[in-house]
């Protein structure tokens, strides 16, 4: 008997082949990219709605005077809307800070920068509306304080869209800034310079306004580090841990 006849006879009949396992790491891959997928579709549409809504609540504050309400936004309502925006805003702020600083999502960061610029376009036109609120001089300290206050808000988006991306620079979002800042200059002089019909007992608020800006342009466009101390916060929380299985050394 030959060898392949041996070899025949000791083969099982209808042999199935078994399956081959699954490569645990290609289950892991696929896991991580469906989790990333999720959280970017989270923390795009938390952030969104938050920015929508602020934006929203800007204009009708705005528009007040210009639009009859049956129910005018006090400080008491601004304070019920402004709640759920800020929860909204902190989740996806803190989802998309996982996923692109501890999970690595390539994509999450070109749509945060694109928020980032959206918002600095909301404060722009929000400036822009300001200017002609003050112009105008039928503001009074509660509307002062109420313009301050929905700017300060508006950077505060701003800085924490800036904070969530490494090395982002605000140099270009300081270019518009300075522009509007120019224009106001110009609108200042010639409303107290040239203009027939002005109380000059509202220079001042202008001139508090038109410094505040200035200011916060010009340290984004010099970035000067002042939220240096921030972001090297949010670096040490990310950074790679150092491994612990090394052995301590024998003591002599």
């Amino acid at each position: 008997m030959t060898n392949e006849e041996n070899k025949s006879q000791h083969q099982k009949p209808f042999h199935q082949p078994e399956a081959l396992p699954v490569s645990p790491s290609k289950n892991k891959k696929g896991e991580n990219s469906a989790l990333l997928t999720m959280m970017s579709l989270i923390s795009a549409m938390t952030l969104g709605l938050a920015l929508l809504s602020g934006v929203i609540v800007a204009v009708t504050l705005l528009a007040e005077k210009f639009i009859p309400t049956e129910e005018p936004m006090d400080r008491s309502t601004l304070i019920y809307k402004a709640v759920p925006i800020a929860i909204a805003y902190i989740i996806g702020w803190i989802i998309s800070l996982i996923s692109i600083r501890g999970m690595g999502n390539m994509v999450l960061p070109y749509l945060i920068n694109l928020y980032a610029w959206l918002t600095l376009l909301a404060i722009a036109g929000l400036y822009i509306a300001i200017i002609f609120k003050l112009y105008g001089q039928q503001h009074n300290a509660a509307s002062f304080n109420k313009y301050m206050f929905m700017m300060a808000i508006g950077f505060v988006a701003f800085i924490g869209l800036h904070l969530i991306l490494k090395d982002h620079s605000l140099i270009y979002f300081s270019i518009p800034l300075l522009m509007i800042n120019l224009v106001h200059l110009f609108v200042i002089v010639y409303h107290y310079v040239y203009s027939s019909r002005v109380q000059y007992g509202f220079l001042w608020s202008d001139l508090f306004f038109f410094f505040e800006m200035t200011t916060v342009s010009v340290l984004m466009l010099l970035h000067t580090g002042v939220l240096s101390g921030f972001r090297n916060t949010i670096d040490r929380i990310f950074e790679p841990k150092p491994n612990g299985d090394t052995q301590p050394q024998n003591q002599q």
